[in-house]
């Protein structure tokens, strides 16, 4: 029996998180820690997900829920637009950690409507299979961007602005990596995104002028990517912490991981993905980067360090 199979790599946002659910641009990178899934039929219309991490379960119409009911979504977008009606069963793995702003539930959607895709003879764009696990984002964080699936179905770095289509940056990473250092702390990503609007709204005269900021902050932010200036981009990534910072979404576990990554002599270094918690993240040198590591080793509770992706999405099949 055929098996179809897909993998999608996890992302970081250099600049412009929060910002970009009120329409500004963002810009995010494709990392290469990835989330791998299979699809095959099975008898039936239900879909049974088995998960490395979270156990197994058993979906179809009326029952849902559960933490691995956004993949039924994802496989169920899928299944809708092919016309069939088919049993399948999705298996996932993923070495993206969990609720720590790196888009692995994104990953895992944007990897599940992949495979489904591959085992029904569907051909997508890299934007449709976006559009397509953007439902699962929408189960798990209430009111996403659409910039997690859009970066890992395309890879590589990607400007971003809902509503719009995502423009490829041109720019060469080979010299640089990203050092990831984990709070520890779990978090909400659609709460924190909640209270930063409930903010906004409360304080409109004080806090657009940030959301301005903000969208200069990217443009500089991708001129200085293509003209391979990353010691710009570091200094514009220490400006986005503090837009974020007045945004309320930092805490002092999070200051102590992005000061003591500056320290150590990342290039710059600030939240990535909704704060509150999850990751940090250090731009450095490739030579820098085990120093910056060792250094964040001392107070995160894990470190790990990634290179950009320049591959997005990948899928096949197997008999």
């Amino acid at each position: 029996m055929k098996k179809a199979y897909a993998s999608a790599p996890g992302k970081v946002i250099l600049v412009g998180e929060h910002f970009v659910v009120e329409g500004c641009p963002a810009i995010a990178v494709a990392v290469d820690v990835r989330a791998r899934v299979t699809a095959e039929r099975i008898e039936g219309e239900h879909v049974r997900v088995y998960s490395r991490e979270l156990g197994e379960a058993v979906f179809g119409p009326g029952v849902g829920g559960g933490p691995l009911y956004p993949v039924y979504v994802a496989a169920r977008e899928v299944i809708q637009r092919s016309g069939e009606r088919i049993g399948l069963k999705i298996t996932v793995e993923s070495d993206i950690p969990p609720s720590a702003g790196m888009g692995s539930s994104a990953a895992v959607a944007v990897a599940t409507v992949a495979a489904t895709a591959k085992l029904l003879g569907l051909a997508l764009t890299p934007d449709e299979v976006a559009q397509l696990a953007l439902a699962a984002e929408v189960v798990v964080h209430g009111k996403p961007s659409g910039i997690d699936p859009t970066v890992s179905s395309h890879g590589s770095a990607i400007l971003f602005r809902k509503g719009d289509k995502p423009k490829r940056i041109n720019a060469d990473f080979e010299q640089v990596r990203l050092v990831l250092a984990d709070s520890g702390i779990q978090r909400s990503t659609g709460k924190l995104v909640s209270k930063v609007l409930e903010t906004k709204k409360k304080f409109p005269g004080i806090l657009e002028p940030l959301y301005r900021s903000a969208t200069e902050l990217a443009e500089r932010t991708k001129e200085a990517l293509e003209n391979g200036d990353f010691a710009t981009v570091g200094e514009l990534m220490n400006i986005n912490h503090g837009l974020l910072s007045a945004l309320g979404v930092s805490n002092a576990k999070l200051e102590e991981l992005v000061y003591a990554a500056r320290e150590a002599g990342a290039l710059g270094s600030k939240i990535t993905g909704a704060g509150g918690g999850g990751m940090v993240v250090a731009l450095c040198w490739r030579e820098d980067a085990d120093r910056v590591a060792r250094a964040l080793s001392k107070v995160a509770a894990r470190v790990m360090t990634a290179s950009v992706s320049e591959e997005g999405v990948t899928c096949g099949l197997e008999s």
